[in-house]
């Protein structure tokens, strides 16, 4: 008996010592975030970053084998060549390559840019002193074989055997050939006494090159030049022909000149001569027949207009104009499809319908391709072989085979291959095309919950995944750029995979409870790598071997690197970031299940308060803004510098339950449904947790804004609420043009967000009824209001009006009002001050502290 009295005596103090303390405001500049940045080509070597809120980042490369480890501190970008070597910059504008196997540095001044070629042979640097800027060629372990100096400009071939490069001296500008080769041999293209070379663009065969010349004499006028290497031509575009319009002239302001595959054509952006400024000081004309709204046609600015040159027979042709103003290529370039934006204008949907057009560009044969299709909310892909255009139209993918003329629907009667997130939309949303196979043989389409591989007809469809039994999600996990959709004018180029090779694949349990990746390989199907009830992301995957580094975390555990490959048994740990965590009381995140007053099955997620005692009740903050739920297992860092004021880990570090409800929405009652969901929910994490219910706040932005006040202007359930951009009056903010894009928001509430489905003057009760500002006299909830009063999405009028409203009522509320701040805030100053005066808020109305004494920043 004295012997067990003594060894619990001894744990307890044990127990005591290690006692673990609460997290304050003082200890949050310990955390960094995580972020993985290279892994090298057979996965030897990882680079890695811990990013602090105070700049004070560490840049770390670690052997994923024995783990030993370069620490670099203040390091930024950093690249493997092969795993030999790594460069990283250790201050601005200096460059250290480090010799992995021997640790040896070398160090390069003024150095503002470096890359690796694809070949791992060299490096190269550019570096740029008081006088001139200048191109290093060196080896890859730093030896300097090769310099160039009083550069203007350079670019590389695709296959970066090629640079081509500008420069200017007292001798005048000169463009020439660099050949990555022995002894680099230099070519050269073009040299003037009276003109500045720019913008070089090359064909991704490496065949041909363009690029612009300015005249000293005349520099708004540029002329355009062409050299192709085999024959050593160089040729210039002649804007003085026939067929070039008079009152135009080239233009090499943003979009940059392009060139078809193999060099022959060349893409160009043409303007008028002579675009004046205009008038601010007379009256703006507004018209209700007009095609676009004033502001909207003001941020487009001068119309521009696309042509193309062939330089082999120097031919030129316009391709866009007043009418078709817009257009895409196919793949090879040797096809425009035009659009007429303004066939169906004045139309009030975000993007309008469009007609579209295809042009053969040899024969200039045209011929209508779709009719009121929508534009930019489902944009036409081009496959990357130039065989075909793909479209999504009436919930399903279309393929239109260009040298058949024909259309195919490629998804009909196989699965679902769309949703509609708003319940007012007119057209479905694709789950994406995400690409096609090698020479367009196949795309490669996502359902609800796999991924398809069909063929350009139809004809043949297989599933490459099996995620609809499991309710698990498939999607593609890109390890590189080839694999990415690239910008083709007003539309995109598909991507292109390898099928002969591997592919792999993000999945998520439907519920995002457990997520990881999968590897499919044509011959053997889907194999795991890891699939954790985590957030896993980030996967890295090494050029040559099987080796891997990822990311996870849950709500619980900081972001750890972990490094697997095939001949491992078990993972490794690469780095697990935010040890000190462990000293500190820290908090869980749990599921919770409720339904609405219609039955429907919701979820959400409770994040429990550090070191929860069940026998206390403790205050509890909903967040609210739609679905939420996928949140679970995402780690957030403590902070006081926060865009809209929120943290969940501070909230529940200072003793608050946190609750993100799912929200579902019924047609035309948008503020209705989200206080049937947000009360369900409440309820819900009542009967879960240890919760005062009397002591619970409401807290959103933006849209939550808007939810909070038509909550609290619909229920005394919440002792104190918190409103960022909040929407308050449905009439005018459906009347009012958004600052960023010069379009009116009638769309938002007619088929998106709001989901009111119809016009204001179809449905004027409806407006009303969803207006907290016609129901602010029923507020009881002390409500903190905030904006920023150059905020383009939401005008900062909304919550002065509800403010107004609140202040005639004598209704508790303060507001603050950000300058120079938009619809997040910016500047840390101001990130601070709104974190600290919400809390301040919620400590006096939910924990009764007293009442919050709210004062400007500066104080």
């Amino acid at each position: 008996m004295i012997a067990l009295l003594l060894f619990l005596v001894s744990n307890l103090s044990i127990g005591q010592t290690n006692e673990k303390k609460p997290l304050t405001a003082a200890d949050y500049h310990l955390w960094g975030k995580l972020v993985s940045q290279q892994l090298s080509d057979k996965g030897q070597w990882v680079s890695y970053s811990v990013n602090y809120e105070s700049h004070q980042d560490t840049l770390f490369v670690r052997n994923t084998h024995n783990l030993n480890t370069h620490v670099f501190p203040k390091g930024k970008n950093g690249k493997f060549s092969k795993d030999d070597f790594f460069a990283y910059f250790p201050a601005p504008n200096t460059l250290q390559l480090v010799d992995l196997k021997t640790s040896q540095l070398t160090t390069f001044d003024n150095v503002t840019d470096f890359l690796f070629t694809t070949d791992n042979q060299y490096l190269i640097l550019s570096i740029r002193d008081e006088k001139q800027q200048k191109i290093v060629i060196c080896k890859n372990n730093g030896q300097v074989l090769k310099s160039f100096d009083s550069v203007l400009s350079y670019a590389w071939s695709t296959d970066q055997t090629m640079l081509g490069i500008i420069t200017k001296s007292e001798k005048g500008s000169v463009a020439e050939l660099v050949f990555m080769q022995e002894q680099f041999p230099q070519l050269k293209m073009a040299h003037s006494l009276d003109e500045n070379f720019e913008k070089i663009a090359w064909s991704k065969s490496g065949k041909a090159l363009s690029f612009y010349s300015t005249s000293l004499a005349n520099p708004l006028k540029p002329t355009l030049y062409h050299y192709t290497i085999a024959q050593k031509k160089l040729v210039f575009f002649d804007s003085n022909r026939a067929a070039f319009p008079k009152a135009m002239q080239l233009s090499t302001d943003l979009a940059p000149l392009v060139l078809s595959d193999d060099g022959e054509r060349v893409f160009m952006k043409i303007c008028k001569n002579d675009p004046t400024a205009t008038a601010t000081d007379t009256a703006m004309v507004w018209k209700t027949t007009d095609r676009l709204l004033y502001p909207e046609r003001k941020q487009m600015g001068n119309t521009v207009f696309y042509g193309l040159w062939w330089p082999k027979s120097n031919r030129y042709v316009q391709i866009t104009d007043t009418t078709l103003s817009t257009m895409m290529l196919n793949g090879n370039k040797k096809i425009a499809l035009l659009f007429d934006d303004g066939a169906y204008h004045p139309q009030f949907k975000d993007n309008g319908d469009v007609t579209s057009w295809l042009l053969n560009l040899d024969t200039g044969k045209k011929q209508l391709f779709l009719k009121k299709h929508p534009s930019l909310d489902y944009p036409i892909l081009a496959s990357p072989g130039g065989g075909y255009f793909s479209y999504f139209k009436d919930g399903n993918w279309w393929v239109y085979n260009i040298a058949q003329a024909k259309h195919s629907n490629v998804t009909q009667n196989r699965s679902v291959f769309s949703e509609q997130p708003y319940v007012v939309q007119e057209d479905a949303e694709p789950f994406g095309l995400v690409g096609w196979s090698a020479n367009d043989e196949s795309l490669l389409i996502y359902d609800q919950f796999d991924l398809w591989e069909i063929t350009p007809d139809g004809s043949r469809a297989k599933r490459l995944t099996s995620g609809k039994e499991n309710n698990h999600v498939y999607r593609i996990a890109l390890q590189e750029q080839a694999q990415r959709s690239a910008y083709n004018y007003s539309g995109l180029t598909s991507a292109c995979f390898n099928l002969d090779e591997k592919l792999f694949l993000q999945v998520h349990s439907t519920d995002y409870r457990s997520s990881g990746y999968s590897l499919w390989q044509r011959n053997t199907g889907l194999q795991s790598i890891v699939f954790e009830e985590k957030k896993i992301s980030y996967l890295m995957s090494s050029k040559k071997g099987n080796a891997y580094v990822y990311r996870e975390e849950t709500f619980e555990h900081s972001p750890a690197l972990i490094f697997k490959s095939s001949t491992q048994i078990r993972p490794t740990l690469v780095h697990q970031s935010n040890s000190q965590q462990q000293k500190y009381l820290w908090s869980t995140a749990r599921n919770i299940a409720y339904t609405n007053s219609s039955g429907i099955p919701l979820q959400g997620v409770l994040f429990y308060p550090a070191g929860y005692d069940p026998q206390k009740k403790y205050p509890m903050v909903v967040h609210i803004y739609e679905k939420q739920s996928k949140e679970l297992h995402w780690y957030v860092n403590p902070s006081l510098h926060n865009t809209v004021g929120f943290n969940v880990r501070n909230l529940t570090a200072q003793g608050y339950f946190v609750l993100y409800p799912d929200i579902v929405y019924q047609e035309g009652q948008p503020g209705q449904s989200a206080l049937d969901c947000v009360l369900a929910a409440t309820d819900a994490a009542l009967l879960k947790a240890s919760i005062s219910p009397e002591h619970i706040g409401l807290i959103g932005h933006s849209f939550g804004g808007y939810e909070t006040n038509f909550i609290i202007s619909h229920s005394n359930r919440f002792a104190g609420a918190v409103s960022g951009a909040g929407i308050s009056d449905f009439t005018s903010f459906y009347l009012h043009i958004n600052g960023a894009t010069g379009k009116a928001n009638y769309f938002r509430f007619e088929l998106q967000q709001f989901r009111m489905g119809t016009s204001l003057f179809q449905n004027k009760q409806g407006y009303f009824d969803n207006s907290p500002v016609l129901d602010a006299a029923n507020v009881t909830t002390p409500l903190l209001s905030w904006s920023g009063d150059t905020d383009p999405q939401i005008h900062y009028l909304q919550t002065v009006h509800f403010y107004m409203a609140l202040r005639r009522l004598q209704k508790p509320c303060t507001m603050l009002l950000y300058p120079n701040e938009g619809h997040a805030l910016s500047q840390r100053m101001n990130q601070q001050h709104l974190t600290q005066q919400i809390e301040r808020w919620f400590d006096s109305y939910l924990k009764k502290k007293g009442l919050a004494d709210i004062k400007s920043p500066i104080n």
